[in-house]
């Protein structure tokens, strides 16, 4: 058997991504240590300066192996754990500054809501009328405009990427108007409850953090749309009828199902992913998971899915216990 050299590099990381995830999985390597891994990054340069030290010796390909052993250790460490983003963050909610609350009223319309880094809380409350409060390093008050139909709020910095982890936002929305809830966040926590809310559309989008979703009270979805990079999330999904979508890279999604639901997951070509679908009573067909007797179930839940990098458990016991 002959061995394409060019792709020993990109077949190491994948295994070595593989390895860490199944190691985590497993219980043989610590979790903490896993989420650690990005700390590594020096390496990447050494590795880099070996290949170009060695470009024409023997040992050429050495720095190549030292990346991609690196890199994969990395993003495996990612994919298991989701804890990245928490040290991506420089400073601790604690030491923040309350910014005065702001509030005002919601009829229908669109929620729209961007932060760069730190926590974020979202609940909800009987009625029309939403709040916002929380810490900055400073003590202003994020961007907000407002209107009868329409809420966004965003981080406010002049420019770039803020990663000052002493930010922190608790929002309550009204539960009483139907709207549609549009998320983005870079870095940090987020802890989102959606009891007796009315929605539309839901989109969160989770860039090097974690997210916990909790949909299981909202009183209406039509569907929902759940992206998580270089992060982690636990999805508990809602006691109803909706179709979503799942996207992870570099990172894991655990997928909390309610009893009595019927649940199919329709998983697209994914690279270096893993699951656990079958352990948990689904079949698989043509890259579609069906729960035992989805077709007649009184509720059902279909989900179109997509990992690289990344996995997807299904009813994990630590995160889906809560």
């Amino acid at each position: 058997m002959q061995i394409d050299r060019r792709w020993v590099g990109f077949g190491l990381f994948l295994v070595t991504v593989g390895a860490v995830m199944i190691g985590v999985r497993q219980g043989w390597v610590d979790p903490e240590i896993a989420g650690r891994a990005w700390t590594l990054w020096p390496l990447l340069l050494i590795g880099a300066g070996l290949s170009i030290l060695l470009t024409r010796g023997a040992g050429a390909a050495v720095g190549g192996l030292v990346v991609a052993v690196t890199l994969g250790a990395i993003v495996g460490g990612i994919a298991a754990t989701g804890s990245f983003g928490s040290g991506l963050c420089a400073g601790d909610a604690n030491d923040g500054q309350s910014f005065p609350e702001t509030s005002g009223t919601l009829d229908r319309g669109s929620v729209s809501l961007v932060q760069s880094c730190g926590d974020l809380t979202i609940g909800t409350v009987a009625g029309t009328t939403w709040s916002l409060g929380g810490v900055s390093s400073d003590g202003r008050a994020p961007r907000v405009e407002s209107a009868s139909d329409r809420l966004r709020i965003e981080s406010d910095r002049d420019e770039g990427f803020d990663l000052d982890g002493s930010t922190s936002w608790e929002l309550v929305l009204p539960r009483d108007p139907t709207v549609s809830l549009d998320l983005e966040a870079n870095a940090g926590a987020g802890r989102i409850a959606l009891g007796g809310a009315h929605l539309t559309s839901l989109s969160i989008k989770r860039n090097a953090g974690s997210v916990d979703l909790d949909l299981r009270e909202v009183a209406a979805l039509d569907s929902f749309e759940l992206e998580v990079n270089a992060g982690s999330a636990t999805l508990r999904l809602p006691n109803l009828s909706v179709s979503g979508s799942l996207q992870v890279n570099a990172g894991s999604i655990a997928i909390c199902r309610p009893e009595g639901v019927g649940l199919r997951i329709t998983l697209e070509d994914s690279v270096a992913a893993s699951n656990d679908f079958a352990n948990h009573g689904l079949t698989e067909r043509n890259g579609v998971w069906e729960s035992a007797g989805y077709a007649t179930a009184p509720l059902r839940i279909a989900i179109e899915a997509q990992a690289n990098a990344g996995s997807l458990p299904l009813d994990p016991a630590g995160p889906c216990a809560g």
